[in-house]
């Protein structure tokens, strides 16, 4: 015997997206290691680079940089790995998240040897697509903290036009502890407060 197909009015239609956005926020809520993990790494490396490039002069300061490859990509890849291990149900919400870091990601790449390649700073670009990536972020997992924190990139990205270059390194510094590690510890406080909640 043939199942029928059951058919949602509106109101459930809206009620079965809001749960399923919920149980994506609650599943991936974890990601606040994502945020705490690379905003640790810009603040120390952007100290570094500053500190390397006026106080303590060495001939090629930007090689600390090379520290978010050896250390944030492989962190970040393994924990992707094993999340992916352990998580057994699939969902849409959590895919859309991850492309939008991936957009993220490739405009990065494209962005910074552009903009040294013209003697431009690539701070203030990569501050402008860390907000948009984190803004979409906070509409997605509806949490305020990363709307907040996107808006503090911006806000950096337009204050980096009255600075000099090297002082770039302490604005996308203090953007991080705002944008990133703040969220990044409040994803980490909901996310306790959920599983002892359940």
């Amino acid at each position: 015997m043939e199942q029928e197909e059951k058919t949602l009015d509106p109101q459930d239609s809206l009620r079965v997206i809001r749960e399923t956005i919920d149980l994506a926020k609650h599943s991936f809520r974890d990601n606040g290691f994502h945020f705490l993990l690379w905003g640790w790494l810009v603040v120390v490396v952007s100290a570094a680079h500053y500190y390397f490039a006026e106080i303590q002069p060495i001939e090629r300061p930007y090689m600390v940089w090379m520290i978010m490859l050896i250390v944030g990509v492989p962190a970040a890849l393994i924990r992707e790995w094993r999340r992916a291990k352990r998580e057994r149900v699939h969902n849409i919400v959590h895919d859309w998240y991850g492309l939008i870091w991936l957009g993220f990601a490739v405009s990065m790449i494209l962005t910074i040897p552009m903009s040294v390649r013209h003697g431009l700073s690539p701070v203030p670009f990569i501050l402008v697509l860390i907000g948009f990536a984190t803004f979409m972020s906070g509409v997605l997992l509806r949490f305020r903290p990363l709307l907040f924190g996107a808006v503090v990139m911006w806000a950096g990205a337009l204050w980096c036009f009255f600075l000099t270059p090297a002082q770039h390194m302490l604005i996308q510094g203090a953007c991080a502890i705002l944008g990133y590690l703040v969220p990044g510890y409040l994803l980490n406080y909901e996310a306790r407060k959920y599983v002892q909640g359940t």
